[in-house]
Order: C-alpha cells, then sequence, then structure tokens
C-alpha cells in the first residue's frame, strides 16, 4: 500500500480551542476534506462541508479557496490535533484571468490559421501569411516586427475578435497596464513575445512627472531570451537588457545607443545577464518597477 504524501502540516492545540475540544479529539483518526478560507494573524481558517469551521497553526503554499484533504493525527500527550495535508485542489482559474494564466498567443495564432473571422481578423490573418511568405527575412525587418505587434495587441483588445481576451486587457487598461502574449509568425512552435506597459498611474513612483515603461520578452533561436525594459522620463530614456550571454550583444551597444540618442533625450543603457530559472513576464509583471528595471 503507498503511503500519501504530506503536502504540509497544521495543527490545532486544545489550549487553542478549550471550548471544542471533545469534538476536535473526535477528529482524530478521521480523513476529512475542508476549504481554505482565510489567513489568520496565528494561522488558517478552514470550512468543513458541514459549515463548521476550525482555526489551525500553521502555514500553507496554498491559494485561498483551495480544498484540502486533511488527515487528523493526535499530539503527543492529548495536546490536540496534527492535520496532514495531503492532497489539494486550487480553486478554479477566474475566466477573466484565462488570458494571463492560459497564455493566448497560441489561442489567437490558431484562429488567425483557420481564419474564420469578421474583417479585421481577416486583415490580421492576411497580415500573417504575408510573413509567413517572406520566409525568415521578415524577422530582420523592423517594420515587420512593428507592424505584427501592432496589429496584434489590437486584435486581442477588440471584445468583437477577441471574445475571451478583451475583458482582462480592459480590466487592465483601468489600472493604465497591459500584458499582451504575441505570437511569432516565423517562429510558432518557440515561445511568444510577452509585453508588459505600465504608465505613471499603475506604477508606484510617487513622482508627479509621467513615466511609462514597457518590458519586452523576446525568444531568439540563436540568443536564447532578451529582455527589454525601456522606461520614459522628461529627463531621458532608461534601456536595460538582459540576455542568456550578454557577450553576444555587447558589440551592437553603441550604435543602439546612438540610434535612441538620435531621438533627442539623454539615454541610459545598460545590458545585463539573465539569470537562469527566472519566471516569465508574466511573473514578474507586478514587481516594483524600480526592481524591475534594475
Amino acid at each position: 500500500m503507498q503511503t500519501p504524501a504530506i503536502l504540509g502540516s497544521l495543527q490545532i492545540p486544545v489550549t487553542a480551542a478549550p471550548a471544542s475540544v471533545a469534538w476536535i479529539n473526535t477528529l482524530v483518526g478521521q480523513t476529512l476534506e475542508a476549504t481554505l478560507e482565510a489567513n489568520l494573524p496565528e494561522g488558517l481558517l478552514l470550512r468543513l462541508p458541514d459549515g463548521r469551521t476550525l482555526q489551525a497553526q500553521g502555514d500553507l503554499s496554498f491559494p485561498l479557496g483551495s480544498t484540502l484533504q486533511l488527515k487528523a493525527l493526535p499530539l503527543p500527550e492529548g495536546a490536540g490535533v496534527r492535520l496532514q495535508v495531503t492532497g489539494a485542489t486550487q480553486p478554479p482559474t477566474p475566466a477573466l484571468l484565462a488570458p494571463l494564466v492560459q497564455g493566448e498567443a497560441a489561442q489567437l495564432l490558431a484562429r488567425l490559421q483557420t481564419d474564420q473571422g469578421s474583417a479585421p481578423t481577416s486583415a490580421l490573418a492576411t497580415l500573417l501569411r504575408g510573413l509567413l511568405q517572406a520566409g525568415p527575412t521578415a524577422p530582420e525587418e523592423p517594420s515587420a516586427w512593428s507592424g505584427w505587434m501592432k496589429a496584434a495587441m489590437k486584435t486581442l483588445a477588440d471584445p468583437a475578435q477577441s471574445p475571451v481576451e478583451a475583458p482582462f486587457h480592459q480590466l487592465q487598461a483601468k489600472e493604465g497596464t497591459a500584458l499582451f502574449e504575441v505570437p511569432l509568425p516565423w517562429a510558432p512552435d518557440a515561445h511568444p513575445m510577452r509585453v508588459w506597459i505600465e504608465n505613471q498611474e499603475g506604477s508606484q513612483d510617487p513622482g508627479p512627472e509621467t513615466v511609462h515603461r514597457v518590458f519586452l520578452s523576446v525568444p531568439f533561436t540563436r540568443l536564447g531570451e532578451v529582455r527589454v525594459g525601456l522606461e520614459q522620463r522628461h529627463s531621458g530614456l532608461r534601456v536595460r537588457l538582459w540576455a542568456q550571454d550578454p557577450a553576444q550583444l555587447q558589440a551592437s551597444l553603441p550604435g543602439l545607443e546612438a540610434e535612441l540618442a538620435s531621438l533627442g533625450r539623454p539615454v541610459d543603457i545598460r545590458l545585463l545577464p539573465l539569470p537562469q530559472g527566472l519566471p516569465d513576464l508574466r511573473a514578474l509583471a507586478g514587481a516594483p518597477p524600480l526592481q524591475a528595471m534594475g
């Protein structure tokens, strides 16, 4: 017989619930199911299927709303009950957050390949076919990147074209932020390009000036993942490049800095190594701006 894995442990000392000692002791030896209801100053609040609640000491890594399978064991010398977590089911993801959790690039690419949509979607599908026909030279053209990004993001934010994704983007817009996943026509099996945008109202910067930030995560065949952070202020432009192998981009840095400086503002550009095992841009999107920019 296989022993269930222990995912965590809580305890209910009799001293913490003197009025319920008799009932708590009846739990010993039982297998329970409970919902993780709330975080308390000294532990967690669990709700049983019959509506009764338990206050248990300890901490778990599961989100609120998770359903827990528990094995109740006695603490030494009748001091209370230990609850071993043998299983956990996280709550279902709200449909509104599906683009964030499940990604939206693959779904958009699939819709475009079938070309079953109204005029705007069909226009994007036509652009997709043009990029595919251009072959490996397409990614080398800045206009190809710019045109595809703008058209894809516009489609994802349009309720008529993207009824699943658009409500998420509308909610973000109210907070002054945006997160898009854009498929790469020339590398459909690669990770998508991820774009995070925030303005002053969506950041934690208390300054009065208008600040715009854009973070991009782009997968390249030879370079691997490259992340770019752009911060525009009245005082100038800050640029951060993170690469798995910064040495491959070092020679391009002076030319990039000169091109950005031609826009008429001071440029502060730095090339940094991209740490291994870093979460993708969806996980980092909500990080404090100064921390994200380095």
